[in-house]
């Protein structure tokens, strides 16, 4: 008689969390359907700074990089920060340039120097200070590098 009692409050308890464990499965299956491309893309992008020029008698810098990953990636924003300070010397996002894979490329951009009189690089002012440079990909990938003024 106990054990009829144990099965009638067990069978119905049991379905209600079959049922609900199911529903929560599909739920997660289509959620990877429609976003799992997307994400596996992302994961397949790679880049590595291959050099970075900072020009000696103008503000320009010239970021060398490479594609690595599997995958086309576009490079949407870089931003350069002097460690010391925290000031921003460069920032520009909707760059949207294209990198095929195992490409290289260089994209080079005059900084802001308010410092420095002439705006250049050899100004003290920021040839002694470290530059943290930061790309971000079109598909939210981060990637960055500390570099030195003519010691790169």
């Amino acid at each position: 008689m106990g054990s009829l009692f144990m099965l009638a409050v067990v069978v119905p308890i049991g379905g209600v969390i079959l049922s609900q464990g199911l529903g929560e499965t599909n739920e997660l299956n289509q959620r990877l359907i429609t976003t799992g491309p997307e994400t596996s893309n992302s994961l397949r992008e790679d880049l590595i700074f291959e050099h970075i020029r900072f020009e000696p008698k103008s503000d320009t810098v010239t970021i060398s990089i490479r594609n690595i990953g599997t995958i086309q990636t576009s490079v949407d924003k870089i931003t350069v920060v002097k460690m010391d300070t925290q000031e921003v010397i460069f920032s520009q996002s909707n760059l949207a340039s294209l990198m095929m894979i195992k490409d290289s490329g260089d994209i080079s951009f005059k900084a802001d120097l308010p410092n420095a009189t002439p705006e250049e690089w050899q100004d003290s002012y920021y040839s002694n200070s470290e530059y943290k440079i930061s790309i971000i990909t079109g598909r939210g990938n981060f990637f960055d590098t500390i570099a030195r003024p003519f010691n790169t």
